[in-house]
């Protein structure tokens, strides 16, 4: 699988770090849930603590960066998720959506294996506005 981030994602976890602000979001909008899928994880930078995580990456760059963790990391793009209906409690695809080729069909993916909540995060790359 040939992924963008295997060319531009060289050092992304030493340039690349959470905003706590962000992260606190993140855990507060999960709530309960427990099974979480994390949709174009990259480096893994915002994945919450404490919970069942699985991780969906197409770059093996960037899985490659990961620090060592309990997540299940599985090579895979959000245009074909490789689980059963209904798998996690909530997912979660934190600056990554700009990215997939098919976005629709990516969230389509997201709300086929998920029961609960999806979160996203993203930017308007054409925005430039303050």
């Amino acid at each position: 699988m040939n992924a963008l981030y295997d060319t531009i994602g060289l050092n992304y976890a030493d340039l690349r770090r959470p905003d706590d602000r962000i992260s606190h979001r993140i855990e507060e909008t999960l709530g309960a849930a427990q099974s979480v899928l994390n949709v174009g994880a990259g480096a893994g930078s915002y994945e919450p603590t404490h919970r069942q995580i699985t991780a969906v990456e197409p770059s093996i760059e960037m899985i490659e960066q990961r620090p060592h963790s309990t997540a299940t990391v599985i090579q895979a793009s959000a245009e074909a998720l490789p689980f059963e209906d209904n798998s996690f409690n909530a997912s979660i695809a934190i600056l990554t959506i700009h990215h997939w080729v098919d976005k629709e069909k990516g969230v389509m993916e997201m709300r086929r294996i998920t029961r609960g909540r999806i979160i996203f995060l993203t930017y308007d790359p054409s925005f430039r506005g303050f």
